[in-house]
């Protein structure tokens, strides 16, 4: 499929570094150009969050209260939620509640309490791939974000985590940058 930026659609995930980059730039918008988030452009959005009221503990140290990550206990009603019980086997729904124990991927901002300043899911739901690397070799690209399967406090948002290349899982997908 081709990839969207809206709300309520499955994330773009089981994407390499190298595929999610070709189709980071390759998305039409206008006269716009598209690429995967260099790591200072992530680093400059929680920045700007910041100035915006969200605390350095929410973006630094655990993001859990607004991210998709396995211990945040959550109820969504919306009429347009996809959801994966443990990263597979997509359902629709209107309503759906889980305990803060369990491990579930949800459809790009399936709820407005996953977002700060309209931004969805820059704080768990998958790993984000991103332009930055890494100082070890054997796992040079790093995602950023955190993910659905972890804890806030373990991977919040400003978080680093390197990925082989070739990685590909529901774990994993990608955020464009628009300029």
């Amino acid at each position: 499929e081709t990839p969207v930026i809206k709300q309520n659609v499955y994330p773009y995930n089981y994407v390499t570094c190298s595929e999610a980059q070709t189709l980071a730039s390759n998305m039409e918008h206008g006269d716009r150009t598209t690429s995967l988030l260099f790591g200072v452009q992530w680093d400059l959005t929680l920045k700007y969050l910041e100035t915006k009221g969200t605390s350095q503990a929410d973006l630094k140290t655990d993001s859990t209260s607004w991210g998709n990550y396995k211990d945040n206990a959550w109820n969504i009603t919306n009429a347009n939620l996809k959801y994966a019980p443990n990263g597979s086997g997509w359902t629709n729904a209107t309503e759906k509640s889980k305990t803060s124990i369990e491990s579930i991927l949800l459809s790009t901002g399936a709820d407005d309490s996953f977002s700060k300043m309209g931004i969805y899911d820059l704080a768990g739901n998958v790993w984000e791939w991103t332009l930055e690397y890494t100082s070890t070799t054997y796992v040079p690209c790093a995602g950023r974000g955190g993910v659905y399967c972890d804890v806030g406090s373990n991977c919040p948002a400003s978080y680093r985590n390197d990925f082989r290349t070739a990685n590909l899982y529901d774990t994993i997908g990608f955020r464009l940058a628009l300029y």
